[in-house]
């Protein structure tokens, strides 16, 4: 469906739904049997769960509630019963608990329905994942975690590792092609991911656990509960994690320090409180991305890929590509303060306040000339005095140099809603977010010496010419500023087993930055305005059975990175990307129709339709040797399909659970490079594989609990003109556990052992250069799209207990 037949038909759908609006006078009432919409419950090692008590602010008329409660687990935890009238799927803490302790939020979200990842290790330590869901990537989804954004607002990635560890996470949801009204999300074109931490435990205690696993992997957790403090009404917790494990291939070890807190304050009928704060230090020695061709050879040669992977050693005026001078660095501290408030017995304020603070550098190796070196547009000279200067094949003095990315950033922000019930049956929802953003980019040089070492790795010892600048062909500052306004209304009839929903929000983005190098480049801004409605219908058939339809609207502002400043090449001064005040937000028009049967067994099916313009594809590009991620813009898309999630009740233990997908994405036009006119219309899109599945096999019986799962991703394009594909592949996990008996202090111990990637199978897991063709097409030269690897066989044991 074209972009303006969907249009009209969601202005009808909205119509509709506000002529029936008053209609709802005339229907017969009764009183609202309310459940509770944020009872959270306290996650463990061994899946069980304490419960919270639920909020009186809790609502339950809001369709798109995501109720994380404790209520019978299906699938072992693989499959909630959802009722909003959207594609919604969650794993809770009891099977958060059974997966490996160490993996990231995008590792536990593998499972999900439509869920297309692609890990690069097996602990959550490696930038290099990715996940995509019905053709949207990771860019185009909403993060939110406590309440608040939870990406990297310069390139739009959510670095989901570094908000909460999974021992800390009660549920993890994924909504697919849209988002929650009321969430303060900026990416949401294609879809949300909702991370809720854990509330501290009412009683005073803690948990402790220990893994160590493949490739020295070792992860140590722990984790205090003060429970109520007196009659305050106040509780809290605190975690600490060490991680860290070598590189599978190739050398260098990855390391990550984090750490939770959350306070709860509990105001009895009137509210709650809670602050949470999170805080990561970490760094990833990482691999280097293949060719498919290289792939094939190394998996031919079975050298566990060490050829065609970063150098483990260093010759002078040789080596190009010193593992060391790849680590990525990376601090971040979220805070979050979220306040819910009973007004009066109908009216519910929610204000969440919030600051987020990340500093990172994604270096690499690059080498130059000192008689030929630019600071932006103008040409320098440096004195090159202390540094080790060679001659190159070509007979040019050259010095090889660490490339920084470096990056400093902090977001501030407040998310504030109302919820009013006018009558038992109409349910209201005002609210605005505000969100202010500021960065600084420099990408300095630091000088490498004869054996392949820089003076600093943390963005010191920069090289500076005669005149004491700082050598770079990237440094600005840049900042935005959101403005939300969002409404929505949800009317019930028929004693609410009918609900019509409609709603509209309206962002505003302004963002303005300077560029600090010499150059035509000073100042650029830029401001757009998007609305977007949203309209759902829902109707319960029978107590166990649910239908819904609904035509929903999200934008995505420009990736800022890759659309306004100006770059340079500090070989020669010419400009590598060319910034431009003329950005445009991806829009994205998408309608489900769905059908839920919880019962005998259990059902979710969902028939999609996506119509996406300005659509910006994610890449990995090269910027003066530094790798930093970037964007392509390739005009319009249509993406169709079908989603199915299926489990039975548990049968002597065991919970069988299967999801399936179809999808079929194509470009909607041709896509211009280099003044080439390519026919990529009607191409299948890149990251959209045709088909996927995951069949998984729970069992819980006893103290012995077990978890199988296989994954089968098809074929997925690389490229814009369907020339190349990274293969299909198949992987399946395994997990086992014993819980023992209660041990002097400690409590409810338990021994897991979880092997991923059980069969050894050598694969490909995600994309991760995109390119417009691999083979040479109307006169333009075929460029060889690059590919990440997927871990080998990892198995890990972890011994954890509560005290």
């Amino acid at each position: 469906m074209k972009r303006d037949t969907a249009s009209v038909m969601l202005m009808l759908l909205l119509t509709t739904s506000y002529t029936l609006l008053p209609l709802a006078a005339h229907a017969q009432v009764r009183a609202v049997r309310k459940t509770p919409a944020q009872s959270t419950p306290r996650a463990t090692s061994h899946a069980t769960a304490a419960h919270a008590a639920a909020p009186a602010t809790a609502v339950q008329s809001d369709p798109e509630a995501i109720t994380v409660s404790q209520t019978r687990r299906i699938a072992g935890g693989l499959m909630k019963r959802q009722h909003a009238p959207e594609a919604t799927s969650s794993i809770t803490a009891a099977a958060i608990a059974q997966k490996l302790t160490i993996a990231s939020p995008i590792q536990l979200a593998a499972t999900l329905p439509g869920a297309n990842v692609g890990m690069s290790d097996a602990y959550g330590l490696s930038i290099r994942n990715d996940i995509s869901v019905r053709g949207y990537d990771e860019t185009e989804m909403g993060w939110v975690v406590e309440g608040v954004p939870g990406i990297d607002q310069a390139y739009l990635l959510p670095y989901s590792e570094t908000w909460a560890d999974n021992e800390n996470l009660s549920d993890v949801t994924l909504i697919a092609s849209t988002s929650r009204i009321n969430d303060p999300v900026q990416s949401a074109s294609g879809g949300e991911m909702i991370e809720t931490v854990r509330d501290p435990s009412n009683k005073m205690g803690g948990d402790l656990s220990y893994s160590h696993g493949s490739y020295r992997g070792d992860r140590v957790f722990a984790r205090y509960d003060s429970g109520y403090i007196g009659n305050t009404g106040i509780k809290m917790f605190a975690s600490y994690s060490y991680t860290a494990a070598d590189v599978f291939a190739g050398s260098g070890r990855s390391r990550k320090n984090h750490v939770d807190f959350k306070l709860q304050k509990d105001w009895g009928d009137i509210g709650r409180t809670s602050l949470f704060v999170s805080y990561t230090d970490w760094t990833n020695a990482r691999s280097s991305p293949y060719t498919l061709a290289a792939w094939e050879k190394a998996n031919a040669q079975g050298n566990n890929f060490s050829v065609g992977n970063y150098a483990s050693s260093y010759v002078a005026g040789e080596t190009s590509d010193y593992w060391k001078n790849y680590v990525y660095r990376r601090s971040n501290v979220l805070i979050s303060l979220q306040n819910q408030f009973r007004l009066t017995h109908n009216l519910r304020l929610n204000i969440t306040p919030y600051f987020h603070w990340t500093e990172s550098d994604s270096p690499g190796q690059t080498s130059f000339s000192p008689d030929s070196l630019y600071n932006g547009s103008e040409k320098v000279s440096i004195d090159t005095s202390g540094m080790y200067v060679y001659t190159n094949s070509k007979g040019v003095q050259t010095v090889s140099a660490l490339a920084n990315a470096a990056q400093t950033q902090f977001a501030t922000g407040v998310n504030a809603y109302v919820q009013y019930d006018p009558t038992p049956h109409n349910h209201l929802i005002a609210g605005y977010w505000y969100d202010h953003w500021n960065m600084t980019a420099l990408n300095g040089l630091s000088a490498l010496d004869q054996n392949g070492n820089a003076a600093s790795y943390t963005g010191g010892d920069l090289i500076r010419d005669t005149a004491g600048d700082i050598v770079t062909g990237t440094r600005y500052q840049m900042s935005s500023d959101i403005n939300e306004f969002y409404l929505s209304d949800t009317q019930g009839f028929l004693h609410d087993r009918l609900k019509i929903s409609a709603g509209f929000k309206e962002m505003m983005y302004y963002l303005s930055g300077t560029n600090e190098l010499p150059g035509s480049q000073y100042h650029y801004s830029q401001a757009i305005a998007q609305p977007m409605p949203r309209v759902s219908i829902s109707y319960d058939v029978r107590k166990d059975m649910q239908v819904y339809i609904n035509g929903t609207t999200n934008a995505r502002p420009p990736v800022p990175l890759s659309t306004y400043p100006n770059l340079y090449s500090i070989s020669s001064g010419n400009v590598t990307q060319q910034g431009t005040n003329q950005g445009k937000m991806e829009y994205a028009i998408n309608e489900e129709i769905g059908f839920r049967y919880h019962g005998l067994f259990n059902a979710d099916v969902a028939l999609f339709n996506s119509n996406l313009t300005n659509h910006q594809v994610t890449t990995m590009a090269y910027v003066n040797g530094a790798s930093v991620n970037s964007a392509i813009s390739v005009g319009g898309e249509t993406m169709r399909g079908v989603t199915v999630e299926l489990s039975t009740r548990p049968f002597y233990g065991i919970s069988p659970y299967v999801n399936a997908q179809y999808l079929h994405a194509t470009m909607d036009n041709n896509f211009s490079y280099g003044g080439v006119i390519l026919p990529t219309a009607g191409k299948v899109a890149v990251k959209s594989p045709k088909f996927m599945a995951n069949i998984g096999v729970m069992y819980a019986r006893g103290p012995f609990f077990a978890n199988l799962m296989f994954k089968w991703v098809d074929s997925q394009y690389s490229t814009f003109m369907d020339d190349q594909s990274m293969p299909a592949y198949k992987t399946v996990d395994l997990s086992l556990g014993y819980r023992l008996p209660k041990w002097s202090a400690f409590s409810r111990p338990v021994i897991k052992l979880n092997f991923m990637n059980l069969t050894n199978t050598p694969y490909l897991s995600s994309v991760g250069t995109v390119t417009a063709n691999a083979v040479t097409t109307r006169g333009v030269a075929g460029q060889t799209p690059s590919y990440f690897l997927a871990p080998p066989l990892s198995v890990v044991m972890t011994a954890s207990c509560e005290f």
